[in-house]
This record gives structure tokens, C-alpha cells and sequence, in this order.
């Protein structure tokens, strides 16, 4: 199992002609704990959401732009902002952290 921190989800991310997802949202201190117990590939691709996930989840998060590709098994932990930003928009750390956001676990089922 390989376990991603992102914060987007993406059809993209699925290989395979089938996949079965359970999705369901997480509290902080349950991202933290799970990501603290299994470890994550960063997929996070901003310096600013790198570092306001460093100091929410109290662990280094590193600036990751890289492209995810799921397997079975597969769990990704999705940073969501709950505002839709302009195009091409980027936050700083300080305007990140006035955003409402949430945490998702998003785990790959096939069978």
C-alpha cells in the first residue's frame, strides 16, 4: 500500500478500466495520526501548501509536483480547500491558512 498526501483528487490518478473508491472525510488529528503511522509520498505541488500542511499536520510536508498513478490498495489523503480559487491563483501560507478546508481519505477497492 502506498499512501499519497494531495491536495486534489483526479480521475487521472486511475489505472485500469474499473476502480472501486471509498471516500470519506477525515478530521485533522485522524490525517495526522494515519499519516504519522503509514507514512505518504507527497504529491503536493505549491512551496505555500507545502509548508501550511508542515505546520497543520506537525510534519515535514515537501513540495512534490509529481504525477499520481493508483494501484489496488492504494490510499490517498486529499488536502481540500473549500473555496474555488481564481485561475492560475496562488496563495501565500498566511492566505492559505484564512481558507476553510478539509481533510479525505480516498482508498482504491478493486477486486
Amino acid at each position: 500500500m502506498k499512501v499519497y498526501l494531495t491536495n486534489a483528487f483526479s480521475l487521472s490518478m486511475l489505472t485500469g478500466d474499473y476502480a472501486k473508491l471509498t471516500v470519506r472525510e477525515m478530521t485533522l488529528q485522524e490525517a495526522k495520526s494515519f499519516l504519522k503511522t503509514y507514512g505518504f509520498i507527497s504529491a503536493i505541488g505549491h512551496s505555500s501548501t507545502a509548508e501550511l500542511l508542515t505546520s497543520l499536520l506537525e510534519m515535514k510536508v515537501e513540495m512534490n509536483r509529481i504525477q499520481v498513478k493508483l494501484e489496488p490498495s492504494d490510499v490517498v489523503v486529499v488536502f481540500q480547500l473549500q473555496t474555488r480559487l481564481a485561475e492560475n491563483q496562488v496563495l501565500t501560507k498566511e492566505e492559505l491558512e484564512k481558507l476553510q478546508y478539509k481533510f479525505y481519505k480516498v482508498e482504491m477497492n478493486n477486486t
